[in-house]
C-alpha cells in the first residue's frame, strides 16, 4: 500500500513550529509520500529543521524571484523510507528534478525525467512565440518538483493564483500549465504513469465552489481543467471526484479574511489527478486502469481544519482577537494498493540531504574572509580563547602573553622566536613567582607590603586574564544587539582589583581591611536606605505603568463605543458593520462599510448578509 498526502501549508516554518518539530509534521499526516506548497522557504533560508528529518528524504524547489516581496511560492516532497540506500521502497524516487521545463541545472544529470527537451523557439496558440527567458521564470518561482518513483512519475504542483485583470500574470499561469501539458503528454507518451497532486488554484466546477455565480465554468483555465479530465476524453482521472462524484460542501480552500471557516464557504483547489495502466495484464483499458485497479480510497482530511471545534470559538466579526493556528488549505490523501516493489537503488542526487546549504559547504570566496567563529578551548578554568589563539597556545604561555607588554617579553619568549628551545612551564612560573615578589627592580618590599601586593597582583593577574579574554571574545564575535545600550553598567571586578594592587602597594600594614570590608554586604543602615529607595522608585514606576495602561484602556473603550454610534447597520442583521478601505484602482483609499460577519452560503441566514456602503464623503465647504 502507498499513500500520497498533498497539503498547502501556508508557509512551512509555521507549520513546524505549530507542530512542534518537522518529524511530528510528517508524522501526523502519516503518509509514505507527503506533497507540501507553498512552502514560502528561499534556499539562503534552508536549514536542517525544516528540510531533514529522520526517516525522510527531501527533495525541494525554491523561488529564485522576490518579485518585490519576501519569500514566497516553493514545493517540496517528503518521501518516507526505512532506509536512504540499496533500498526497494516505492517511496524513494529513482530519480528527481526541480522545475518542468527541462532546463534547470538539475534536469540535465537526471537520464529518466530529465531528457524532456524542448525545441526552441516554442509557439503556442494564443501565446505567440515563447522565449526561452520565460521558459526559465516557469521555473524560477519554485512551483514544481518532479520525482520518478519507478512505477510512476509524480508532479508535485502550486499552480499560481492571479487576478483577472493582471494581464502580465494571466499569460504566466496560460504558459505555465500549456507547458506542463507538454510534459504531461510526452511521458504519457513513453507509457509512463503520471501523478499530479498539489494546490492548482483552479476549481473545476460550480459543485467544487461554494455560491458559484453564474458562468463559473466558462473561465478558460476551468475549461482547461476540465478538458484534462477522463468525463472530457482527457487522459486523467480526478481521483476525488471520481471516488465521490455526487458529494458536496466538500472543499479544501477558505478564505481567512472573511472567515470562511465558519460557514464552510470554501472551494475544492487541491487536486489529485492520475493517469495510466494498471499493473494486470490487460488488454482492455477501461476497465483496468490505475485509477479502477489500484485506487483504494481519496478524501479530505478535515480533521486538519483550522476552525476544528467552531463551538469552543467565538463568532467572526471581522477579524479574530486570536488568529486561528494552521493553513488556509486541508490536505487531501490517496491511497493506492498492489504497487510492487522497485529494484534496488539509492537516494538520488539531487535530494536535500546533498544540498550545500544543509551539508554546510562553503558557498563563495565572501565566506572565506568572514570572521572566524569562537570556539572553547579549556587552557586553564575559566579560559576561553578563538582558533588563532589556540593555535599560539601550542608555543607561548598563555598568562603570560597576555599580561606582560611587548616591550617587556621574556628572554625565553625572545630566543624561542629565534629558534631557541622553548622555557618549561616550571622555570617559567618560578620567574614568575620571583617576579611577583621582588617586584620588577628586583627590590623587596617590606613583608606585609609584599604580602599585599603579592595578592593583589595574583589577583590581578586572573582578572586582566579574564578581561583580555571577554575583549577578544567581543572583538572576534558579531556586533552587540540594540539589548546591550539599554543594560545598566556592570561593575568590573578586574577594575577593583587592579585599584586594589595600586593602592596596596602604597599604603601601610592593615590598611585594606580598614578600606575594604571582607564581605560583600553593605553597612546596615546604608542597605536599608538603599533598598527602601530601590522599593520605592520601582512602586512609583509600577504605579505610573499600571495607571498609564488603565488609562489608554478606557480611552480606547470609549473611541470603540464612539465609533459604534456612529457606524451604520446592515441591512441583513441589524448590527454595526465594519469600515473597509479601497486598496487599489481609481477609488483608492475611499471607504466603505460591510457586513462584520463571516462569509457563508447566501442560504444561510446567519451568514454575512452582503451589505455595502459607501462612507459618506464631506465636501470641502461643510469642513469649513
Amino acid at each position: 500500500m502507498v499513500k500520497i498526502v498533498t497539503y498547502n501549508v501556508n508557509g512551512l516554518r509555521p507549520r513546524v513550529a505549530q507542530h512542534g518539530s518537522l518529524r511530528r509534521l510528517l508524522d501526523a499526516l502519516d503518509a509514505d509520500i507527503i506533497c507540501f506548497q507553498e512552502t514560502k522557504l528561499s534556499r539562503q533560508d534552508l536549514s536542517g529543521d525544516v528540510i531533514m528529518a529522520e526517516g525522510y528524504e527531501a527533495f525541494i524547489s525554491c523561488n529564485r524571484t522576490s518579485r518585490g516581496r519576501g519569500a514566497y511560492s516553493g514545493v517540496a516532497t517528503f518521501c518516507r523510507v526505512t532506509s536512504a540506500f540499496s533500498s526497494q521502497e516505492v517511496a524513494l524516487p529513482v530519480a528527481a528534478e526541480e522545475g518542468f521545463a527541462g532546463l534547470q541545472g538539475s534536469a540535465k544529470d537526471s537520464e529518466t525525467i530529465g531528457d524532456f527537451v524542448l525545441q526552441m523557439p516554442v509557439e503556442e496558440e494564443g501565446l505567440g512565440e515563447i522565449t526561452r527567458e520565460e521558459l526559465l521564470r516557469l521555473d524560477n518561482e519554485g512551483r514544481c518538483i518532479i520525482t520518478d518513483h519507478g512505477h510512476f512519475v509524480l508532479f508535485n504542483l502550486y499552480g499560481p493564483a492571479i487576478g483577472e485583470d493582471d494581464e502580465e500574470r494571466v499569460r504566466f499561469k496560460l504558459l505555465f500549465y500549456k507547458i506542463l501539458q507538454k510534459r504531461w503528454e510526452y511521458l504519457l507518451a513513453l507509457g509512463k504513469r503520471v501523478f499530479i497532486v498539489g494546490d492548482l488554484n483552479i476549481a473545476p466546477g460550480s459543485i467544487d465552489r461554494c455560491d458559484a455565480p453564474p458562468g463559473f465554468e466558462k473561465q478558460m483555465f476551468r475549461e482547461w481543467l476540465r478538458s484534462m479530465l477522463r468525463e472530457n476524453d482527457g487522459p486523467f482521472f480526478d481521483a476525488f471526484r471520481s471516488k465521490h462524484p455526487e458529494r458536496t460542501g466538500a472543499y479544501t480552500c477558505f478564505n481567512q479574511k472573511v472567515g470562511a471557516e465558519e460557514y464552510n464557504y470554501g472551494s475544492r483547489i487541491d487536486h489529485i489527478l492520475i493517469s495510466g495502466s494498471c499493473f494486470h495484464n490487460c488488454n482492455s483499458v477501461d476497465n483496468h486502469s490505475i485509477f479502477h485497479c489500484h485506487v483504494e480510497d481519496c478524501e479530505i482530511m478535515n480533521h486538519f481544519k483550522r476552525s476544528g471545534d467552531m463551538e469552543n470559538i467565538s463568532k467572526w466579526k471581522g477579524g479574530r482577537s486570536s488568529k486561528l493556528e494552521g493553513s488556509d488549505h486541508i490536505p487531501v490523501y490517496i491511497i493506492l494498493n498492489g504497487i510492487p516493489e522497485l529494484p534496488v537503488h539509492n537516494t538520488p542526487s539531487s535530494a536535500a540531504r546533498y544540498l550545500p546549504e544543509i551539508r554546510g559547504r562553503q558557498q563563495s570566496i565572501v565566506s572565506f574572509l568572514s570572521k572566524g567563529k569562537i570556539c572553547e578551548v579549556e587552557d586553564g578554568p575559566g579560559l576561553n580563547m578563538s582558533q588563532d589563539q589556540a593555535n599560539e597556545s601550542c608555543c607561548t604561555d598563555d598568562l603570560e602573553s597576555k599580561s606582560i607588554s611587548k616591550e617587556e617579553s621574556p628572554t625565553g619568549i625572545t630566543e624561542f622566536s629565534k629558534g631557541g628551545d622553548l622555557p618549561s612551564s616550571t622555570s617559567k612560573r618560578r620567574n614568575l613567582d620571583h617576579w611577583i615578589n621582588e617586584g620588577p627592580s628586583g627590590n623587596s618590599q617590606n613583608s606585609n607590603a609584599t604580602l599585599v601586593a603579592s595578592h593583589g597582583m595574583k589577583a590581578s593577574f586572573s582578572s586582566i586574564k579574564s578581561m583580555s579574554n571577554k575583549k577578544n571574545k567581543h572583538n572576534l564575535s558579531s556586533q552587540p544587539t540594540i539589548k546591550s545600550f539599554f543594560r545598566r553598567p556592570e561593575t568590573r571586578t578586574g577594575d577593583a582589583n587592579i585599584n586594589s594592587l595600586v593602592s596596596s602597594v602604597d599604603t601601610v600594614p592593615g590598611m585594606d581591611e580598614l578600606c575594604y570590608p571582607k564581605d560583600d554586604s553593605l553597612p546596615e543602615n546604608i542597605q536599608c536606605t538603599a533598598a527602601a529607595e530601590v522599593d520605592q522608585d520601582s512602586s512609583i514606576s509600577c504605579s505610573l505603568s499600571t495607571d498609564y495602561c488603565n488609562v489608554a484602556t478606557l480611552e480606547w473603550q470609549r473611541i470603540q463605543q464612539r465609533m459604534k454610534m456612529t457606524l451604520p447597520l446592515c441591512k441583513g442583521h441589524r448590527e454595526p458593520c465594519i469600515p473597509r478601505s479601497v486598496k487599489k484602482g481609481s477609488n483608492i483609499g475611499r471607504q466603505f462599510y460591510v457586513c462584520g460577519r463571516a462569509q457563508g452560503p447566501s442560504s444561510n441566514p446567519e451568514a454575512n448578509c452582503n451589505h455595502f456602503q459607501w462612507a459618506s464623503v464631506k465636501s470641502k465647504g461643510k469642513r469649513q
